[in-house]
């Protein structure tokens, strides 16, 4: 029992390490041209199994999964970089692509110090999730949002719970029984269709996770504005990822245009992980090496719109403002203005 208290203790400590160098990154960043990123985001496939009512995947007009062979290539030329994390999805499901194994240790050869994945965990069985595990990865978290079935089922789109828990549980178990040294954590977004049910969480999450934590609904990138009809949307709070006390100790500033470059399944370089609509491409890599996007004009246009909280009629308006207003691809704001 100890054991696996420390063993939680230990997990949930590195957990918060990213958190930190993520959203409370040296303030050095926030310039026109910052050093090439720590975190390298992959959206190796843009399908889902659930349909969660606040989420903008349902709303893909084309779905697409990363070409494996760019996709190691695009790994490659971020480590020689500066890499050092990679992530694994963005707007999809990783577990629906079957080379997700191969991903994962084609990143730990090449030398990945963190490897992570997001899921809500339906598909994260023993038969696929082993494979991804043994392979080398270093956390995973399951995305929860609600805390029974009925509200499970309405919120996800899909009576999915009980294989969910189940899922959860059987990769806690197999992480302990075998010494694995992998975090496995769980989120759940607050929305107005799901209710706090304190003595569930306690009973069926947070004994088999090194940490639960509740999010904020958000507007998804600016592709879910209609959200504020019956949501409590904080334009504040970056895709409704930071906790109270970070809100409160910082100036709000999206941080993904400084320290994380996203590459999305049609294989370009977009502005965030929440571009459900590819309205942010800034490059395509397959005619440009990632050095170059990210070095590039169009990014560092974009990163001065971000500087001066000008974002026109870009999508980041939508999304940083939370209004529902026109706008233009961040393409054609370039090429307007150059």
């Amino acid at each position: 029992m100890e054991l696996n208290i420390n063993n939680k203790k230990k997990w949930m400590e590195h957990l918060e390490k990213r958190r930190r160098m993520t959203f409370n990154a040296n303030k050095d960043i926030y310039k026109i041209d910052p050093s090439f990123p720590r975190e390298i985001t992959l959206d190796i496939n843009n399908r889902c199994n659930h349909k969660c009512y606040f989420c903008a995947n349902p709303k893909i007009e084309h779905y697409d999964r990363l070409d494996l062979g760019l996709a190691f290539d695009l790994m490659n030329q971020a480590l020689k970089n500066g890499s050092t994390d990679l992530a694994l999805q963005a707007t999809g499901e990783p577990f629906m692509e079957k080379s997700l194994p191969e991903y994962v240790k084609e990143g730990k050869r090449l030398g990945y110090e963190y490897i992570y994945v997001n899921t809500n965990g339906a598909l994260a069985n023993s038969k696929r999730a082993k494979p991804v595990i043994d392979a080398g990865l270093d956390s995973i978290k399951f995305s929860i949002n609600a805390n029974n079935k009925e509200e499970f089922k309405e919120i996800h789109g899909y009576d999915d719970f009980d294989k969910v828990l189940a899922n959860l549980k059987w990769i806690y178990e197999y992480r302990n029984q075998n010494n694995i040294q992998m975090g496995v954590y769980v989120s759940s977004v607050k929305s107005s269709k799901s209710t706090i049910d304190n003595s569930n969480i306690e009973k069926y999450i947070k004994p088999y996770c090194d940490n639960f934590a509740f999010r904020d609904v958000s507007n998804q990138g600016g592709s879910m504005t209609e959200l504020s009809e019956t949501e409590s949307i904080n334009k504040e709070n970056i895709l409704g990822s930071l906790k109270k006390e970070e809100l409160e100790s910082r100036k709000t500033r999206c941080v993904y245009p400084f320290n994380r470059i996203v590459i999305n399944p049609y294989g370009r370089v977009v502005a965030c992980t929440a571009d459900f609509h590819n309205k942010l491409a800034i490059g395509n890599t397959r005619d440009e090496s990632l050095k170059d996007i990210w070095f590039g004009a169009k990014f560092k246009y974009l990163r001065q719109k971000h500087l001066t909280d000008s974002y026109g009629m870009i999508f980041c308006q939508k999304c940083l403002n939370n209004v529902d207003c026109k706008t233009t691809s961040l393409e054609e704001s370039f090429c307007k203005k150059n």
